[in-house]
């Protein structure tokens, strides 16, 4: 079967429906790869800019996946049609190229297990312009979800649980940037169906993101200096290979089967690979600040798309 026959009829699942089984194996990637990743980024940006580091990201993934489009179907395939490349472009900015940039921004400014966290208010903000965009409905459980995820930033952000000087304000405001912009981008994808492969969205997206990041990596960092190490080429590699071409392509598949609430629901469990490897890893503490934090934005992001059973 068809990559596209395979979304057709597959479609996305109907009101409070468990999401399929290969929809929660794509997940489970996603979990793994974008959870995880905090920890590895913020290690390269020891060498390496965060607009170069990008910029080297999306560049080698559009030549991986630029190859292997050609290879399996031929160059005249490798673009999507006219009428969805200004939508998929715009979803590729916003969850690639402005996703990134302001993440790897914000972990230059504040600890990792801060950024996850408040990226991981991602549902909050997806139920909002769900509601705006898609008009999904309001409920007394989403409305409490919200409370609580704004709850779980209030938690990681005072001044009591992070330092609060000129570093951590940009820091913060790079996190919330990245989650909203990631949003935005589900949302829009959702609105129209597309007829496109998912290669072909994820190369156009892809390349999207390169042609804005590359113009801005030379403008920015030029004069940055980048230390070539054996650490920044594996996690370079590493962000090329897993991070980007893979997760990307599971994104868009997840998408086409579940819509952007119950999929970043089950992200959610994310933060949690995510905080606990940069423990693990970088030695960031496991305060209670950042515990309550991840209770009220695992709980509340869980609030804004639960269903009651019918």
């Amino acid at each position: 079967m068809s990559e596209k026959r395979e979304a057709q009829s597959a479609g996305p699942e109907q009101g409070g429906a468990t999401p399929p089984i290969g929809a929660l194996a794509l997940l489970a990637v996603l979990i793994f790869a974008w959870g995880g990743n905090y920890t590895w980024i913020k290690l390269a940006l020891r060498d390496v800019g965060p607009w170069t580091f990008n910029a080297a990201r999306y560049v080698g993934a559009v030549l991986l996946v630029g190859a292997l489009l050609g290879w399996r179907a031929g160059l005249r395939d490798l673009l999507p049609p006219r009428g969805e490349r200004l939508l998929l472009a715009a979803v590729g900015v916003l969850q690639c190229a402005m996703l990134t940039i302001l993440i790897t921004v914000s972990l230059r400014f504040i600890e990792s297990t801060h950024t996850i966290l408040i990226m991981y208010t991602n549902p909050v903000w997806t139920l909002l312009l769900s509601v705006l965009l898609l008009g999904e409905r309001w409920t007394a459980a989403g409305i409490c979800g919200v409370a609580l995820g704004l709850a779980g930033i209030a938690l990681i952000t005072n001044p009591l649980a992070m330092r609060w000087d000129a570093a951590a304000i940009p820091g913060v405001l790079s996190a919330l940037g990245a989650t909203i912009a990631w949003a935005l981008g589900a949302v829009l994808y959702r609105r129209a169906p597309l007829a496109s492969s998912f290669w072909q969205q994820v190369f156009w997206q892809l390349a999207a993101s390169a042609v804005a990041m590359v113009p801005a990596a030379l403008m920015v960092e030029a004069a940055e200096t980048v230390r070539p190490t054996a650490r920044l080429a594996v996690i370079t590699l590493y962000n090329i290979l897993v991070p980007t071409t893979l997760a990307y392509w599971c994104w868009a598949r997840v998408l086409a089967r579940v819509k952007p609430s119950t999929a970043t629901q089950v992200l959610l469990l994310s933060p949690v690979f995510g905080v606990l490897q940069s423990h693990l890893v970088l030695g960031e503490p496991l305060s209670p600040a950042v515990l309550a934090s991840a209770v009220c934005v695992i709980a509340g992001a869980g609030l804004s798309f639960w269903r009651p059973a019918r």
